[in-house]
């Protein structure tokens, strides 16, 4: 891991997670974010006191400095790291730019399994393979 690398915790049994971090790898053209799937993130979780129960709600994002944010929070602190997302990462410094996001972030979180259906997924980490 490069020492300027931010690390961002996401749903490795989503299929729309797995296709919106497809997504964000190819933005990220100045590699400053660590991918880390969930399902191999139980130190970093231990080390930054980060529950199970928080990842399952939202992705979580852990910059450089040690500070964690999830959610929009997560998008706006490493969006500003990725030149394409920048603006939006700005505006989300809008107090009520920053409440709709949430807003709709946690209405994606919530459906994100049934979304993977909606996009007949066909990986194996997909909601429709799993048995809960």
């Amino acid at each position: 891991m490069h020492p300027s690398q931010g690390k961002l915790i996401f749903d490795d049994q989503c299929e729309f997670c797995l296709r919106s971090i497809r997504q964000l790898r190819q933005l990220d053209w100045f590699n400053t974010i660590e991918f880390i799937p969930l399902g191999k993130a139980g130190q970093i979780m231990t080390r930054y006191s980060i529950t199970s129960k928080a990842m399952q709600a939202e992705m979580h994002y852990i910059s450089p400095s040690g500070h964690v944010t999830a959610g929009a929070k997560a998008f706006r602190a490493f969006g500003k790291k990725i030149p394409l997302l920048f603006p939006s990462a700005v505006v989300l410094h809008l107090p009520f730019a920053l409440k709709l996001a949430s807003f709709i972030y946690m209405k994606l979180a919530v459906n994100r399994y049934a979304l993977s259906r909606l996009m007949k997924c066909s990986s194996k980490n997909c909601s429709v393979h799993r048995d809960s």
